[in-house]
């Protein structure tokens, strides 16, 4: 999950330049391979006071033309930082035509060399068949709001039916990292396609731009869940404002992340009429950090062995993020567990995660959970508790998920789901995996986020229907 729970590294890069512009412009393309292969296209162009401008492609991903907006050159040193996924390119020009260096994101760290080139691999365009488009069947306005203390404005659609109202209403929620009202992914536009779904069923539904994407402002540099929690109270708020808007059935919907925030604002308002959860996490940052950073392991060959005891060591590791003050606090701590860990290993198992007394599989320690505490989104992934914010909400549940799921196991994140609302005496709660659908809810082979764009498929029919399904029947007939 972006962070560790993104669904791609679709990249926002920002780039502030200085000093020998010339030396780098041009087309620079190279390859990510975070267990699929990602080619990266930046393409950089010297402009009338010196600096550099430029953009990135993404071909495997579809992607074309997204604005760098922030560099450093010193001397030969390059440093690109991606405030809004967290992450940042540095790299050494060790000849004219190559950068080798490290693309660091979310306490990972992944080579990434690119290489000067004259014509860069194309993105080919795709057509998704599921997009709506113009006219619709229903209005379709595009709106504006701030939050209570005017600091961000909110850019969003709102759709609702031609005729009749006030209207059962809910907010669409994205997952984690920059997402516009359309959680556009790939050339998929799911909340797009969801909300045409549910207005053409006679359902109101807001869909809004995230923190610093599209035409809301603000960042998401230092923000965690719970200012995005705060981002949906907004848009509830004005919900309320709108005479098309029942105020006593208002709800939420939210996909991967927004699958966790969605019960930290009900548990806050209990106001809130029902939730739809979709790939929600619900076994929390610490155990889906460790999951995936285990499957990365497996595909890199590391043995079943390692990585089950990789596993053992940053469970124990991400466990202190919450007690910590600091991170000399969290590395004093660390250490102990660290080296109580690795006595209690194998030969075969400290070779096979390239271990030493302060490094584990070529990084040391402290720089590698340094990187993740450091982070403040990812520190409080890792730390909070989410399915007690669940625990607090009592209002009518649908929790969905793909049974190919790769990024959020459905299995363990639906029993959890369920444990906890039966556990609270939930009357009105349902959970459903959906047979041979990934974490889109696409039709899929295998799940693997490499298939994503490969699919023509943006939300199946199954899913649309379970949703509009249960709204009918446990939101709309009350």
């Amino acid at each position: 999950m972006h962070r560790k729970l993104y669904f791609l590294p679709v990249l926002i890069l920002c780039v502030v330049c200085q000093a020998q512009p010339k030396k780098i412009a041009g087309i620079w393309e190279g390859a990510l391979n975070a267990g699929v292969q990602i080619h990266l296209v930046f393409t950089l162009a010297q402009t009338a006071s010196d600096s550099l401008s430029g953009t990135l492609d993404s071909p495997d991903q579809h992607v074309k033309g997204i604005v760098l907006n922030k560099v450093m050159l010193q001397g030969d040193s390059l440093t690109v930082e991606i405030t809004p996924a967290h992450a940042a390119y540095k790299a050494v020009l060790t000849n004219d035509t190559t950068l080798t260096g490290t693309w660091q994101q979310g306490g990972a760290s992944l080579p990434l060399v690119v290489k000067h080139v004259q014509h860069a691999t194309a993105v080919t365009p795709v057509t998704r068949p599921q997009t709506p488009l113009p006219p619709f069947g229903y209005n379709s306005e595009d709106v504006g709001y701030d939050n209570a203390d005017k600091s961000i404005h909110f850019g969003a659609t709102f759709t609702y039916p031609k005729t009749g109202g006030p209207f059962v209403t809910m907010i669409l929620i994205t997952g984690s990292g920059a997402q516009d009202r359309d959680e556009t992914i790939l050339g998929h536009k799911p909340f797009a396609v969801l909300a045409d779904y549910l207005s053409k069923k006679g359902y109101a539904v807001l869909r809004v731009d995230d923190r610093g994407v599209g035409k809301t402002t603000g960042s998401m540099a230092n923000a965690t869940s719970a200012d995005f929690a705060e981002d949906v109270a907004a848009g509830i708020a004005y919900l309320k404002t709108r005479n098309e808007v029942n105020v006593h059935k208002i709800g939420l919907v939210g996909h991967s992340e927004g699958g966790v925030i969605a019960p930290m604002v009900a548990a806050a308002d209990p106001s809130i009429g029902f939730i739809v959860l979709w790939g929600a996490p619900m076994a929390g940052g610490l155990a889906i950090n460790t999951e995936q950073n285990a499957a990365a392991l497996q595909k890199a060959g590391i043995s079943s062995d390692a990585v089950t005891a990789f596993k053992q060591l940053h469970k124990k590791a991400l466990g202190l993020f919450g007690a910590a003050k600091n991170t000399a606090e969290l590395n004093n701590r660390l250490q102990h567990v660290f080296t109580n860990w690795r006595n209690q290993q194998t030969p075969a198992v400290l070779t096979a995660l390239a271990v030493t007394d302060s490094t584990i599989i070529g990084r040391t320690v402290s720089t590698l959970y340094d990187g993740l505490y450091n982070l403040p989104w990812m520190r409080f992934f890792i730390a909070h508790n989410f399915a007690a914010d669940l625990a607090k909400a009592h209002c009518p549940v649908l929790a969905i998920n793909g049974e190919l799921d790769t990024q959020v196991d459905a299995q363990t994140n639906l029993a959890i789901i369920a444990a906890v609302l039966k556990k609270n005496n939930n009357k009105s709660y349902k959970v459903v995996p959906l047979k041979g659908l990934n974490h889109l809810l696409q039709t899929a082979v295998n799940g693997e986020v490499n298939e994503y764009g490969n699919l023509k498929e943006t939300i199946a029919t199954q899913a649309l229907d379970t949703i509009g399904q249960w709204l009918d029947a446990n939101v709309k007939a009350h």
